[in-house]
């Protein structure tokens, strides 16, 4: 937690890049803490918004046993797009 506190205020949300869907999602586990959260990324930034939150993530690190991943996901729409498609409603 203590290290969630020291970088905030050096990775504040970044707007230009998206919207958080889901800023904060916290369960516990089996292995630990499993924190998660979804942003929608604006088109044309996903390149942009994936270095940025490597830059912060890396910044864990320091913590013995942590791990992390960085997961792109379409939306259903988007999904449905990519396969000549639209959603139902």
């Amino acid at each position: 937690m203590d290290k969630a506190v020291e970088l905030f205020p050096k990775y504040p949300p970044q707007p230009s890049l998206g919207e958080q869907v889901v800023p904060n999602a916290v369960r516990g586990s089996d292995k630990g803490i499993v924190n998660m959260s979804i942003s929608e990324v604006k088109e044309g930034k996903l390149e942009e918004a994936i270095a940025w939150n490597q830059k912060y993530l890396v910044e864990y690190n320091t913590i013995v046993g942590y791990k992390y991943s960085l997961e792109v996901w379409a939306t259903g729409v988007e999904a449905f797009a990519a396969i000549g498609m639209t959603p139902p409603e």
